[in-house]
C-alpha cells in the first residue's frame, strides 16, 4: 500500500548517512511512524530503537508491522513497555515508550544488556513530555562526546525551524492527505469543563450520528470519563446501530486491536484520551468531538500531580485535524467560542518537579556538572533544578556534589516514579507486601470500587473489610481478595493493579508474589503511617481548624468535602465512610494523615484546585515525631548530653504539637554548634576548633611566594561547626553520645595539602590566643605585612599593663602591635 511519506524514501535514506540528526515532519497518518523504521533497519548495521510516548503506539505499531510481515510479535518487529516485553533477539525494530527507553540509555553499554541500537527514532517529538526532553540530550550529549549514533526525529505538527538550527540537523517534510473540517462551539460552558461532560458528548454525538455517516472520535480526558461517557451512550448508540469502543493506554493488546480495526457492519464512536491525537490512526472517522481537557503533569508542594486542564490551540488545532483524514469532517469543540485558549503547549520539563528528571538524567551520566551543561532543547527553569536537587540530596539519592548514589540507581531502576519508588526503597518483610499493593492502587489514580445500591455488595464489602476503617486498607483488601462480581469492582482497573503488584513484588523480592494469594495479616495502620512518613513525608496533611470547628463531634457534614493542608498546597477530601454491617459503628473521622492520591482540576485559566483521596490516618504525635511542620524554638538546654527545646510544631495552620524535644537536622546543628563554641558541649572542642582555623587562616593568608600549600580561605567557627556536623551525618539529639570531641576538628594537612611538621611549625609560632601572669590576649595575625596584633582577651589584660617584648612569642620575628580599645602602641 502506497503511502504519502514513501515520496521521500530515496532523500531521506541519503540523509540518514550525512552524519547529521534528521528531523522528518509529516502529518498523521503519512506514514512516517511505519516506514522510517523498517527503511532504518534496512540501511544501518544493527536493530533500531523507536521511541514512542504512549504504550498503546508501541503495541498497535508493533503489531501492525508484525501481521505485514506475517509474523509474530517479537520477532523480527517487536515492543518493549512497563511490564510487558516482546522482543527476542531477532529482533530488527523495537518500540519502547520513553520511560523504557531511558531505562535502556542509562545501562552500560558493554553489559549483556546494555544500550546496544543501531539508530534511534524519536517519534511525535512535538508531545514534549520530560522523557523525550531528557533522551534527547542524553543523545545529544553522547553525540557532542563522539558517538555519532543515527538519530532521527518525527513530529506531525512541529516548529521545525529552531529545532533545525539548535540540532545541526537536516530536514525533511513530507506531505499528507487532508481535507477541510468545519469547526462547530457550543454556548456553555465557557471553558472546557468536567461539569456534565458524559451528557453534553452525548448530546454531541447524537447531533453527529444523525447528520452523517462516518465515524466519530470523542477526546476525553481519562479512563473515568471514557467509562462515564460509554454508560451514557449505551441506548443512544443502540438505537443508531453503532458502538461505542473505548481507546486508550489501559487495554489490552488484544482489545487495542479491536479498536483499531474498522467495523464492517457497525458505524464506531471512539471514546480516546489524548493517545488519538497523534499516537494511533482510527479508520473511517469524519467527526471529531473534543472536551478540551487533558490530564497534564504540574508543579504542586514539591511533586509532580496529575491535573485536569484545558488544552492548548495547537492541541486543539491536531485534534480537529482527526476529522479531515478520509474525506472533508467537522469538529464539535465542547465549550464556547470566546473561551480564549494558550497558544502551544508548554514542554513538560517546564511545568512539572524535576526529580524523575534529574534522577534518570544521573544514571544515563548527566549528574554533577554534567548536569549543568546538559544540551537541552528547552532550558529547564532554575528554580525547579534547585528544588529537585536540593530533595534528591535530602533523601539520599544524590551526593552533595549531585553525583548519583547507589540508592539514586535503585530509585531509577524501579518502573514507577521517584515519589512512589521511595517507599520501595529498603521495604522490610512486614511492609512489603502491603507497599506494592500501594503503589500498584497509585498507578491507577482511581478507586477500586464502583458505585452502587445493591445491598448484597454493600453486605459482601462489609463482610471482606471486617475491622478496616481506612480507605488504604480496605483498597488494599480489595486488591488482594475482592471480586469483580461479587465486590462490584472495576475489573480491568482491578487486573491491571493485580499486574503492577506482581511485578512490583518480583522486583523488591516481597514474601509473596501474586497478591491474591496474599495471606499475611495486614500491618497495624499506625505501624504504616510510620513507615510511610519516613519515605514520603511530603504526603502528611491535617484538617483545617475551620472544618474541625464544623464538625459534630467526629462527623464530618455529610455530602461536604473538608479542607486539608499541609503549609504548601490544600486539598479537598472527601469524608470516607468504610464498608460496615448495619450493626456496625461509623469509625472516628480522622483529623490527620497521609493523603496518598492527588487530583487536580483546572479552572479555565491558570489556576488548578487540589482533590484527596487514599488517606491513610495518622496522630498529631506521629507527625510531629516525623518531625514535620514549622518549629517555634523556645529556650535550648544541655540535658543529659542531649540538646533540648520546647518545640511548638504547626503543620498547615495547625498546632501540632508544643513539648520538650530533643533537637533535629538544621536545629540541631546550630544548636550544637553553638553550645560546643560555648565549651558546654565536648568540653574544650570549641576552642580546640577555634585554634585550628586560627591556623588554617594563618596558612591560607601566607604569601604566596612561601607558600607550597592551598589557599582555600578559612570558614568562620561555627559556620564551619554546621558544616561539620552535617556532612557526619548527625540528625538527631541522641547521636551526639556517638561523636568525639576529635570528630569535630579539621583535618589542615587533607584540606590544604600541608605537611604534618609544617603545621606544627605554624602551631608553635603563630598561637591564637597568649597568656601571660593570667594576662590573655588573642593574636591577630596579618602575614603579607608580617605584623601581629594583639588585643585584650579577659579583664586583667585589659586592666594590666602593656605587655613587654621580651615575654612575647617568637612569632617568627614579625613586628607586634597592642590594641586596646582605640589606642594602638608597638611592642616590638
Amino acid at each position: 500500500m502506497q503511502l504519502p511519506v514513501d515520496a521521500v524514501r530515496e532523500e531521506f535514506e541519503s540523509a540518514l548517512g550525512a552524519g547529521a540528526p534528521l528531523i522528518v515532519t509529516a502529518p498523521t497518518g503519512s506514514g512516517k511512524s511505519t516506514r522510517l523504521p523498517l527503511w532504518m533497519a534496512e540501511r544501518l548495521d544493527g536493530p533500531i530503537l523507536v521511541v514512542e510516548p504512549r504504550r498503546v503506539a508501541c503495541r498497535s505499531l508493533a503489531g501492525w508491522l508484525s501481521e505485514g510481515r506475517g509474523e509474530p510479535v517479537g520477532k523480527t518487529i517487536g515492543y518493549t513497555v512497563r511490564f510487558d516485553d516482546r522482543t527476542s533477539d531477532a529482533t530488527e525494530v523495537v518500540f519502547a515508550t520513553t520511560g523504557v527507553a531511558l531505562r535502556m540509555l542509562g545501562q552500560n553499554p558493554t553489559e549483556q544488556d546494555g544500550f546496544r541500537f543501531a539508530g534511534v527514532l524519536i517519534d511525535e517529538f512535538h508531545e514534549r513530555s520530560w522523557q523525550v526532553d531528557l533522551i534527547l540530550a542524553v543523545l545529544r550529549s553522547r553525540r557532542q562526546a563522539g558517538d555519532d549514533l543515527p538519530l532521527v526525529i518525527t513530529s506531525a505538527t512541529l516548529d521545525v525551524d529552531a529545532l533545525v538550527g539548535d540540532l545541526g540537523a537536516n530536514l525533511i517534510e513530507a506531505s499528507g492527505r487532508t481535507y477541510p473540517v468545519d469547526v462547530e462551539y457550543i454556548d456553555e460552558p465557557k471553558a472546557p469543563s468536567r461539569h456534565n461532560l458524559d451528557s453534553r458528548v452525548a448530546d454531541a454525538v447524537k447531533r453527529a450520528l444523525d447528520g452523517d455517516d462516518g465515524d466519530v472520535l470523542v477526546f476525553l480526558p481519562g479512563k473515568g470519563e471514557i467509562a462515564d461517557c460509554e454508560q451514557a451512550l449505551s441506548k443512544i448508540c443502540q438505537k443508531r446501530g453503532a458502538e461505542a469502543v473505548a481507546v486508550h493506554g489501559g487495554l489490552p493488546p488484544d482489545r487495542m486491536k479491536q479498536a483499531l480495526a474498522q467495523s464492517a457492519d457497525k458505524r464506531r464512536v471512539y471514546l480516546s484520551t489524548n493517545v488519538a491525537e497523534t499516537s494511533v490512526t482510527l479508520p473511517g472517522v469524519t467527526t471529531v468531538i473534543d472536551s478540551g481537557l487533558a490530564r497534564m503533569r504540574i508543579h504542586r508542594g514539591g511533586r509532580s500531580a496529575l491535573a485536569l486542564v484545558p488544552i492548548a490551540q495547537d492541541s486543539m488545532d491536531q485534534r480537529a485535524g482527526r476529522a479531515g483524514r478520509v474525506r472533508p469532517g467537522r469538529c464539535i469543540r465542547l465549550w464556547s467560542r470566546r473561551f480564549r485558549p494558550q497558544r502551544v503547549t508548554a514542554p513538560e520539563v517546564e511545568r512539572i518537579e524535576l526529580d524523575d528528571v534529574l534522577l534518570h538524567a544521573g544514571v544515563c551520566g548527566l549528574e554533577g556538572p554534567k548536569l549543568d551543561r546538559a544540551p537541552w532543547v528547552t532550558e529547564p527553569p532554575e528554580f525547579a533544578v534547585a528544588g529537585a536537587k536540593e530533595r534528591l540530596v535530602a533523601v539520599g539519592a544524590f551526593d552533595r556534589r549531585f553525583h548519583i548514589t547507589p540508592k539514586g540507581e535503585t530509585l531509577a531502576e524501579l518502573p514507577v516514579d521517584g515519589h512512589d519508588a521511595r517507599m520501595l526503597i529498603g521495604v522490610t518483610d512486614e511492609m512489603a507486601g502491603i507497599t506494592c499493593d500501594l503503589v500498584a492502587l497509585l498507578q491507577l489514580n482511581r478507586p477500586l470500587m464502583l458505585s452502587t445500591g445493591d445491598r448484597d455488595v454493600h453486605r459482601a464489602r462489609a463482610e471482606l473489610c471486617r475491622g478496616l476503617t481506612n480507605e488504604v486498607f480496605v483498597e488494599v483488601q480489595m486488591i488482594r481478595r475482592g471480586s469483580v462480581r461479587k465486590h462490584r469492582l472495576h475489573g480491568s482497573a482491578l487486573d491491571e493493579a493485580r499486574k503492577v503488584s506482581a511485578s512490583l513484588r518480583e522486583l523488591v523480592d516481597a514474601p509473596v508474589k501474586d497478591p491474591t494469594r496474599d495471606d499475611a495479616e495486614l500491618p497495624d495502620p499506625h505501624a504504616f503511617a510510620e513507615y510511610l512518613l519516613e519515605r514520603i513525608p511530603e504526603t502528611a496533611f491535617v484538617l483545617r481548624e475551620r472544618a474541625k470547628r464544623r464538625r459534630d463531634g467526629n462527623k464530618p457534614r455529610p455530602g461536604r468535602s473538608e479542607p486539608w493542608a499541609n503549609g504548601e498546597v490544600e486539598l479537598s477530601v472527601w469524608p470516607y465512610s468504610p464498608p460496615r454491617l448495619e450493626h456496625e459503628d461509623e469509625p472516628p473521622a480522622p483529623i490527620a494523615g497521609l493523603v496518598l492520591d492527588h487530583f487536580w482540576l483546572g479552572d479555565g485559566g491558570t489556576g488548578v484546585r487540589g482533590t484527596g483521596r487514599m488517606v491513610l490516618p495518622c496522630t498529631y504525635d506521629q507527625l510531629a515525631d516525623a518531625g514535620l511542620g514549622n518549629e517555634t524554638l523556645g529556650k535550648v538546654e544541655l540535658r543529659g548530653g542531649r540538646v533540648v527545646a520546647r518545640v511548638e510544631r504547626e503543620l498547615g495552620g495547625v498546632t501540632i504539637s508544643a513539648r520538650d524535644e530533643g533537637l533535629r537536622g538544621p536545629r540541631l546543628w546550630d544548636a550544637a554548634a553553638d553550645l560546643i563554641l560555648e565549651n558546654r558541649l565536648f568540653k574544650g572542642a570549641g576552642d580546640a576548633v577555634r585554634d585550628d582555623l586560627h591556623l588554617w587562616g594563618v596558612l591560607a593568608d601566607w604569601p604566596a611566594e612561601e607558600r607550597m600549600w592551598d589557599d582555600t580561605p578559612a570558614p568562620a567557627p561555627r559556620a564551619y561547626l554546621v558544616e561539620r556536623l552535617k556532612l557526619l551525618g548527625l540528625t538527631r539529639s541522641d547521636e551526639l553520645a556517638l561523636l568525639e570531641a576529635d570528630d569535630l576538628r579539621p583535618d589542615l594537612v587533607a584540606e590544604l595539602d600541608v605537611p604534618a611538621y609544617e603545621l606544627e611549625r605554624f602551631a608553635d609560632d603563630f598561637p591564637r590566643q597568649w597568656e601571660h601572669m593570667g594576662c590573655v590576649y588573642e593574636c591577630l595575625v596579618q602575614a603579607t605585612s608580617r605584623k601581629i596584633i594583639l588585643e585584650p582577651a579577659n579583664k586583667k589584660a585589659k586592666r594590666g599593663k602593656d605587655p613587654k617584648a621580651g615575654v612575647l612569642p617568637r612569632f617568627r620575628g614579625f613586628s607586634v602591635y597592642f590594641r586596646n580599645a582605640s589606642r594602638v602602641v608597638r611592642v616590638r
